[in-house]
């Protein structure tokens, strides 16, 4: 029945594509029943040309035409890439010292941290291995294979978002752009008062992470063809404009310095055993041991541990201690809403990674501003998402970019329901006020450059978020200690972005590293461990 939408969008009948399509649609969740129910009702209506050009200005429309954009100009011979399997022989019988939940930056510390203690560890991990490098960067591969749910993961509220959750091993930093957003003020005070740390504890560890994943910025040089509206655009307008340093080598040669090759390098080295394709399901606190039930390959098997790392992410860590009915306190989250906007330079610009990357800020710092993902299926589908649909100029000619705002007050909600938690969101009126506000500077500062085209042209795009975190706050949740611990037990230690005590700019991951390698030798001090 979509069958309709990709002729409106001149693309020739593919079974292949076609399937990848409905594949992406399954997977949204309870959306997708609202999805099939309007695809019905637009091919009832196609024979009316009035209703089905009211129809086609619809958001749903827009929406779906970006999935089959993405799936149809992308490449899709993926499906020989090979998994690295790490299914070694766990004995029932074996009782390890630690086990860890979830292999994204939090679980690669703790998993690195512990083996340099001779702790016996073992880490388990939902999604499947593959080889640093082997998988296409912002390419529908990587969305298919090392995303949670191939990137279709909603918060349902008053204003439904998008956000993305890395579900391969190495987490997140498999699948982000190595982008460093440090701790900046005036967030980071405020955000160290309420973890209980100090700022040159704060700056120590900041640098020891740095060093660990290789932060740089781009060489000298790098900038001589750079063409970014965001950088005139912001000098335009006296905006605070800076390069974005990324977890990046680039010599002897350019590579992303993902947990896979830096945490997880150095713990496997250290006896590290990893556990994938195994989804952990709840905890069970006996006195001397903790039981983990997972299932894998449709079968529940049972770990033991005499200690766990909960890393399973701000939606996955909550649900596991749910489920296992350790917490009682309602689970609010916080998350960046995000508008987009595509600039159309009218000459060669975009060869997909926009190399080095920019971010500016308004003076307030209430408003941020940076480039998208610009891969051309992707800014395509970004525009379909505006209601552009034709093909307004070359892939190389176009260049997405966001507007980022921090909310005085996330009003995210996790809702429990059959087993799993499911987001949701509300956004006041001031709250759309605010993120109209950031969306018009964008606009500005982009149009006050020599661009051929901004879009849209009228209106706010649809806002979507990629960070959702601080669903369990230290500080500030009942049931959860300062160092992450849960309070009930300590032997239960938190150990990702649901901790986060505060909002910080930009991809958490940096902030949640520095926070989490503090914590974590807070924790094991706490256990004597030597």
């Amino acid at each position: 029945m979509i069958q309709y939408i990709i002729e409106d969008l001149d693309y020739k009948t593919d079974a292949k594509k076609f399937d990848l399509t409905i594949e992406r649609i399954n997977q949204t969740g309870f959306l997708k029943y609202i999805l099939f129910l309007y695809l019905l009702i637009g091919n009832i209506i196609k024979k009316s040309s009035l209703l089905y050009k009211i129809y086609q200005k619809t958001i749903l429309y827009k929406f779906l035409a970006g999935i089959i954009i993405l799936v149809f100009e992308s490449n899709t011979e993926f499906d020989k890439l090979i998994e690295n399997n790490k299914s070694p022989e766990i004995l029932d019988s074996k009782i390890y010292d630690t086990i860890v939940v979830g292999s994204g930056p939090g679980g690669s510390i703790a998993a690195l941290r512990l083996t340099q203690k001779n702790e016996d560890v073992l880490m388990i991990e939902s999604g499947k291995a593959y080889d640093p490098g082997t998988i296409e960067h912002h390419s529908l591969a990587q969305t298919n294979l090392q995303f949670y749910k191939q990137g279709m993961n909603f918060c349902y509220g008053n204003v439904p978002m998008l956000f993305a959750e890395g579900s391969t091993y190495g987490g997140g930093s498999e699948v982000n752009s190595g982008l460093y957003f440090k701790l900046t003020e005036p967030y980071k005070s405020v955000f160290l008062q309420k973890a209980n740390i100090t700022p040159n504890e704060w700056d120590e560890v900041e640098k020891k992470v740095e060093d660990l994943i290789s932060v740089q910025q781009a060489p000298l040089g790098s900038f001589e063809n750079l063409k970014s509206a965001l950088v005139e655009g912001s000098n335009n307008l006296g905006l605070i404009c800076e390069e974005i340093p990324r977890w990046r080598q680039y010599e002897p040669i350019v590579e992303h310095k993902s947990m896979q090759v830096s945490y997880l390098k150095q713990a496997e080295d250290r006896g590290l055993t990893v556990l994938t394709n195994t989804e952990v399901i709840k905890i069970d606190l006996d006195k001397n041991l903790i039981n983990i039930f997972a299932k894998k390959g449709g079968k529940t098997i049972n770990l033991r541990s005499k200690k766990i790392v909960l890393s399973a992410g701000t939606v996955g860590t909550p649900k596991i201690l749910k489920n296992s009915g350790l917490i009682n306190s309602k689970i609010k989250f916080n998350f960046h809403p995000m508008t987009r906007c595509v600039v159309d330079y009218g000459e060669e610009v975009n060869d997909g990674d926009l190399f080095p990357p920019f971010q500016s800020w308004t003076r307030d710092y209430k408003f941020k501003f940076g480039y998208s993902v610009s891969t051309y299926p992707y800014v395509k589908a970004t525009l379909a998402s505006l209601g552009e649909f034709a093909n307004v100029s070359k892939p190389s000619h176009l260049v997405s970019y966001f507007s980022s705002t921090v909310l005085d007050s996330s009003n995210g909600r996790l809702m429990s329901f059959n087993g799993n938690l499911i987001p949701f969101i509300y956004l006041s009126k001031n709250d759309r006020k605010k993120i109209k506000e950031g969306f018009e500077i964008l606009k500005k500062l982009l149009s006050s450059t020599a661009v051929t085209n901004v879009w849209p042209k009228t209106g706010i795009s649809p806002m979507t978020t990629v960070h959702v975190f601080g669903s369990l706050p230290i500080g500030n949740n009942s049931d959860i200690g300062l160092n992450g611990e849960l309070l009930k037990d300590s032997r239960v230690k938190i150990c990702d972005a649901s901790i986060l005590p505060t909002a910080p700019w930009g991809n958490p991951q940096a902030v949640m590293m520095v926070l989490n390698e503090i914590l974590l030798d807070r924790w094991i001090l706490s256990f004597k461990i030597e």
